[in-house]
């Protein structure tokens, strides 16, 4: 779907909220203490009359707004973040669930919903819930068939095969309008949103004008640190070292998006292992793109010479794009690589500085 929208429209400034058919109202009194529900009740308070079924779906919109809030000002990670670092007990994230047969069964009042695991992750993580916080006939037939949905989730146990945790609001990513109204109907854009292509950027703009070559074969003779070097004479920075506690491999808040500067973080992969890029590329338990989840940015990168593979792209979806804190991010694969360097008649530097630095290494 992104590739249907021109550059402007992706670079649109737009809000993500979720749109609950799911809230346990319980859990969120107890999450945000009595400050908190002195905001949701006095924003009750101030409702129409309405008929009853339009005023508990009103309440259920009252309640998710400040449990986003607090996740937001709390910093509440992505689910895989938790996952990964063993830390924390909410999360907030956009997540795919396997089918839930049983949430059609008359005769069972609670379902159990199972993470589609991306295959890094050596323990099972189920989702425990009351069917009859479930308000939406969307909802429950999504969680039937198994689909994208927007959690925010409180740790109920964990043993090193199985990790379960409760709802606390389920429901769909929803678009939101923020400075101005965009010119195309957002409605229908609200999971693929938030990806920008390399061509977007203002420094990177000609790129467009570059058709994509038919192989990423000419990627394997530029390395990482000559790419790095000559992406960062694009942004006018300087290319620094890279060191074992990094929170990604370069660093710059010189990147603009239609006029808007920007700060950015990449993951850089170089021609060592020159092939399509999978989830074990990227550290044990995906951890390259945790730190790089953590790195005070407003887009996140992830560069490699070679093809990305759809569970990376979906991994840094996770990381990047959560309904309390949604960021930007790009993959620029190998041929994305090739057209940026070509664009700015960089690729005989690239190669230069690959060549130089295999003879200094060979000394």
């Amino acid at each position: 779907m992104q590739a249907c929208l021109t550059s402007e429209q992706r670079a649109a400034d737009l809000g993500l909220f979720i749109d609950p058919s799911f809230v346990h109202h319980r859990k969120v009194q107890t999450i945000i203490g009595p400050a908190g529900m002195q905001h949701v009740d006095e924003e009750i308070s101030q409702l129409p009359s309405l008929p009853e079924g339009q005023r508990s779906v009103r309440i259920d919109h009252i309640y998710t707004k400040y449990m986003l809030c607090l996740c937001e000002h709390l910093g509440i990670r992505p689910l895989q973040d938790i996952l990964a670092t063993q830390t924390g007990r909410l999360f907030c994230s956009t997540e795919k669930l396997l089918p839930c047969p049983e949430i059609y069964d008359s005769k069972a009042t609670r379902a159990v919903s199972v993470w589609d695991n991306p295959g890094s992750y050596p323990f099972r993580v189920e989702f425990h819930y009351s069917k009859r916080h479930i308000a939406g006939d969307t909802l429950r037939s999504r969680l039937h068939d198994g689909h994208l949905v927007s959690i925010i989730g409180q740790l109920s146990s964990a043993t090193d095969k199985l990790v379960v945790f409760e709802p606390v609001v389920m429901g769909f990513p929803w678009l939101v309008e923020k400075s101005q109204r965009p010119a195309f109907d957002i409605m229908w854009h609200a999971y693929t949103f938030y990806e920008q292509l390399v061509e977007d950027f203002d420094e990177f703009s000609k790129v467009a004008a570059v058709p994509a070559p038919a192989s990423p074969a000419r990627m394997q003779a530029v390395s990482e640190n000559a790419f790095k070097t000559c992406l960062a004479e694009l942004l006018g920075d300087a290319a620094d070292k890279d060191w074992g506690g990094e929170q990604c491999d370069y660093y710059s808040a010189h990147l603009h998006l239609k006029g808007r500067r920007l700060t950015a973080a990449f993951v850089l992969k170089g021609p060592a292992d020159f092939r399509p890029m999978g989830l074990n590329h990227l550290g044990k338990k995906n951890d390259q793109i945790v730190r790089l989840s953590h790195a005070p940015a407003d887009i996140l990168f992830v560069q490699h010479s070679h093809d990305i593979t759809s569970p990376v792209r979906e991994t840094l979806r996770a990381f990047a794009v959560q309904p309390s804190r949604p960021r930007r991010y790009c993959l620029i694969d190998g041929r994305d690589s090739l057209r940026l360097l070509d664009a700015y008649g960089l690729y005989d530097k690239a190669l230069a500085l690959s060549k130089s630095r295999k003879k200094r290494t060979r000394k």
